[in-house]
Parts: structure tokens; sequence; C-alpha cells
């Protein structure tokens, strides 16, 4: 996947140099991913035109065309920022002061379109020809090839409530006032992060408050509760919120794991990697779930269910779960927004919930934060703290990670009723802490040890911040400790 973010990465710069000749006046905001795509728009949300939009698309593909390359140099640091503060950029200033070292890594287009590089370019032209730009809400796309679809950019699939969540995060950002690292960093050094922080778990608290109330009011037709959404999403410490939310209202919950309805590991499927697929919803045992959970809707009682990942079998327990009058049971896995599964416990009779990590804030106005980058190093974290993962480790089996959510989770986001999105803006100089030392460890010249010193790269980067004002029952526990729940 390194190479198409690469081609991704440099098809933004050359968007954000077109942007800056077509429109000298007005500045481009390169936001966050949005299906096979960055969403963009103007920093003022001033309108688009279709017209305007392809002048910029064909402009960008006379480039791509040409025979005038992009190329790298290394500036020193402090030429760089001598040349910011003549364009007045005060995002990009943020970041440049606290680059370590004293030289920066530049990408250049026909001498005119310079910015420093915070992740690999290509300067392979040949590799950008897939890609169009098409209006959007309020901005637009700027739509591209992927890994799962090399040759073609895929026709669009609108995601309207995902990107409803984004338009709520945008708000969000607004309430706190932090837009990009540098804004947070501020925040940090006038010592006004406590209160930040008690106002970004608040907003967390009052959403998870919003969606208890919605699925209050759909029992006791749905009392089926599935939790789905990508790694390091945060899935186990919203279920366990959601819990005590719904406990405010008088109801109660029962958990079952997917994990525990996987077939015996010598039928698995086999994935495109040649091994066992996990990740696979054919890997589920979906039938007998579904049973099950008739069974219980029905007022039975029914064995709980175990898999050994060591045997790799699954088999019941002594152990009995029944629902009580004002019981829901919360089913917790990656399939459970899945058609397949969610057809098997009857019409009508799910509340589908998916959890994400959308970053609220950019690195600068045309360098966004990949979520998925946010969702690596809390499993980075995570692994390393309480699961005895060498970075190395998590790093190398990302790839196959994110693969199977773009097969497995994301394209079934808007089967969900609900959808929480469980980024902190003040998490990642917190997470940095630990992180850091992590990636510095990684040996090597290969694509981890470039994986990991691109993350470094983007961690310095951040003011120091203390964990001691993250409450212990904050969704950043689960990856940092000290939680005040048990997993």
């Amino acid at each position: 996947m390194a190479i198409f973010s690469s081609i991704h990465a440099t098809q933004a710069f050359l968007l954000s140099g077109a942007f800056k000749k077509v429109f000298p006046n007005r500045l481009l905001v390169v936001e966050h991913s949005f299906g096979n795509a960055f969403f963009c728009h103007d920093v003022n949300f001033d309108p688009i035109s279709v017209e305007e939009l392809q002048k910029l698309e064909n402009l960008m593909f006379d480039w791509i065309k040409s025979k005038t390359p992009i190329t790298f140099e290394l500036w020193p640091k402090q030429k760089f920022i001598e040349k910011l503060y003549k364009f007045n950029s005060h995002s990009k200033l943020a970041i440049a002061r606290r680059w370590e070292g004293n030289q920066i890594p530049i990408a250049k287009y026909n001498k005119k379109y310079w910015d420093y590089m915070i992740e690999p370019l290509t300067s392979n032209k040949s590799q950008l020809r897939k890609f169009n730009l098409q209006k959007y809400n309020d901005g637009f796309l700027l739509r591209f090839a992927t890994t799962l679809h090399p040759n073609i950019v895929v026709p669009f699939q609108d995601q309207p409530k995902l990107f409803a969540t984004m338009e709520e995060h945008q708000k969000w950002s607004e309430i706190l006032g932090i837009s990009t690292i540098g804004d947070l960093n501020d925040a940090i050094d006038n010592d006004e992060i406590k209160e930040l922080i008690w106002v970004a778990e608040g907003l967390h608290e009052k959403k998870i408050s919003d969606i208890a109330d919605e699925i209050v009011a759909g029992f006791p037709q749905k009392r089926i509760i599935t939790i789905a959404g990508p790694s390091s999403a945060g899935k186990t410490t919203f279920s366990k919120r959601l819990k005590i939310q719904l406990r405010v209202n008088g109801y109660r919950s029962q958990t079952i794991s997917t994990d525990d309805y996987f077939i015996d590991r010598q039928l698995l499927p086999i994935g495109d990697d040649g091994k066992r697929d996990f990740e696979s919803i054919d890997g589920l045992d979906v039938g007998l779930l579904g049973d099950r959970l008739n069974a219980l809707l029905d007022g039975k009682a029914i064995p709980e269910r175990h898999f050994n990942f060591d045997l790799g079998t699954g088999k019941d327990t002594n152990n009995k779960l029944e629902l009580g009058e004002w019981d829901f049971v919360i089913i917790e896995g990656i399939h459970g927004l899945n058609p397949k599964l969610t057809e098997k416990f009857g019409k009508g009779q799910v509340e589908k919930l998916y959890i994400s990590a959308i970053t609220q804030m950019n690195i600068d106005a045309n360098h966004r934060i990949s979520t998925s980058d946010n969702r690596l190093l809390r499993r980075l974290v995570r692994d390393n703290k309480f699961r005895g993962y060498s970075p190395e480790q998590t790093l190398e089996r990302w790839t196959s990670v994110r693969l199977g959510e773009e097969k497995n989770i994301f394209p079934y986001s808007e089967e969900a009723d609900l959808i929480f999105n469980s980024s902190l803006v003040y998490e990642l100089p917190v997470l940095a802490k630990y992180a850091r030392p992590l990636l510095k460890s990684v040996k090597g010249d290969d694509s981890v040890k470039q994986l990991a010193e691109r993350l470094d790269l983007f961690l310095s980067f951040f003011a120091n911040l203390d964990e001691k004002y993250v409450p212990g029952t904050s969704l950043l526990r689960e990856y940092i400790g000290k939680s005040d729940f048990k997993y």
C-alpha cells in the first residue's frame, strides 16, 4: 500500500500547486480521506464551480504530461523558514520551526511551486494519471486508484452517513478551536490544554449518551446492538461506555464476541497471502450465531462459546447466557455491519453501530493527518504495552490489516444506523511519548524502517503533553494504559 500512499500524496501536491495557480488569492484545504478520495475545499468554503474544477483537473493533467519533472532537494531550515515568512504561512511555519535537524526535504515543480515533504512522494509522473476531481458537498473530491483497484478510479459510491460524521467532527474542531498541529501546540504551550481535554472528552460522552438514547428508543423491537469498525478504532472502550449510558437509562446489556464463533482453523478460507484468513466473514459460523441470537430473543438460555486461538478450535462452555427483561445483547466484531451476518438476526431487530477514528485536525492546510496513521500509532503502543509485540511485528502486519479492512469493513459503513468518531484532538502528542522510542528502535533499511521514520517525523511536530489529565475512562486509556476499565 506504500506505493499508493506515495502516489496519492504526490497527486495532492500537484493539486495544491494547480490550485495556487488557478486561484492565487485563495487557500486549498486537503482534509480527510473519504472513500477512495481526499475531501478538499476552499479554506472559507467559498464555492468552486464545475467549470473551475475542470480547469484544475486539466492543469494537473497538463503538468503530469509535461516534461517538467518533480524534483526533490534539501534546503537549509533557516532558508525555508524565511521563505515561509514571505508567504505569511503560519501553519507551515509552526511545523518548520519544530523540524528536527538543520535541513528540510523539499519537493518542487516548475521552480514556482514548492513544499516540504512529510511523506515520500514519487517523481514518476506516469504513476499519477489515474485520478479525477469531482464536486461534492461544499468542496470537491480528489479521487484516485487504490491497492484493491490499481488500474482504474472506481465509480463513485456516496457515503452520506459517514460524511455527516465528518462534518460533525468539523464542528467539533470549531468548538475546540483546533484545526492544525500548530493550534494544538499553542494550546499546550499556553497551558490551555487541560480545559481542551475536558471539552474533547465531554463531547465524546455527550455523543455516547445521545447514541444510548437513540438505542433505547428502539427497545424492545431492536434488542441486538452490533458494534463494528476498523482496527484500533476504540470499539472495546466504546462498548464499555455505551453499557454505562444504557444503565443510566435503566437497561443492562450482555456481550457476545464474534471471535468466539470462528469455524475451526483448518476450515478457514485461504487468503491472498496463502494463510488462513481470520478476517473473512466466511470464517464465521454465522448460521450458529444467528440461531443462538434468535434463541436469546425468544427468552431461551444459550451456552457461552469460546474460541481457543492456540488450538484453533471453538466450543461451547458450561456457562449459560440469557437476557433479562430489560437487557440488550451487544455483538462485537469487525463484521457487525455485514448483511451476511445481520440478516441472520431477523429484520428490524438490530441497531448497527460503526466506530471510526476520523482525525479532527490537519498538519497544515494542505497536509492531512491520516486516519490510518492515527489508528496504527494507537495499535503500535497498545500491542507493545499489553500484547508483547515488537514494533516491527505491528508495522509489518499493518498492510494486511488495512487490506482486510478495505475488503471486510469499509464497504459496509453505510449499513450503520449510528456512527461514532472515536478520535480525540489531543491524543497524538500523548501517544508520541510512547510511540517515538518504539519507532526509533526499528532497525534495517526496508519498508518497515521507512514507515517508522515517517511516523517518527510526523510525531516530532507535536509539543510534549503529559498524560496526567487524561481521564481513566477515556478511549485513549485503552492504548496507553491506566484505564479504569478492565480489558
